[in-house]
């Protein structure tokens, strides 16, 4: 295979990727909205910052999400990392989706809230 080819193979995988993650905001954009942040009454919403090469990143969006000794963690793709969450950013919001995470994230100020998934408890 050329490289040529594996390079647009591997651009179309990524943009499919990101425009995935895009909509997944768009579809729960009217939950996202009216998310505060714990303490503040601040927006967890419209965080979304555009690069100087154009790439978006940040905002609330689904997401894996996992307990781990009794930890929540979720993946932040724009920095392909798993997450830490810490107890003061949960809300109690009602998860649209229930089985993803959902993530509000920004690249200054980092994890502003986080809805789990619903475990059924």
């Amino acid at each position: 295979m050329s490289p040529w080819v594996t390079i647009a193979t591997l651009m179309s995988v990524g943009i499919g990727f990101e425009a995935f993650a895009q909509d997944g905001h768009t579809r729960y954009h009217q939950y996202y909205h009216k998310w505060k942040q714990p303490g503040s009454g601040a927006s967890c919403c419209n965080a979304r910052v555009r690069t100087p090469w154009g790439q978006e990143t940040g905002d609330c969006e689904p997401t894996r999400a996992e307990m781990r000794n009794g930890d929540w963690y979720a993946w932040e793709r724009h920095i392909g990392s798993w997450l830490k969450i810490p107890d003061n950013k949960f809300i109690r919001e009602r998860n649209p989706s229930m089985e993803e995470g959902h993530l509000c994230w920004s690249p200054t100020a980092g994890i502003l809230c986080f809805v789990p998934p619903d475990t059924g408890g």
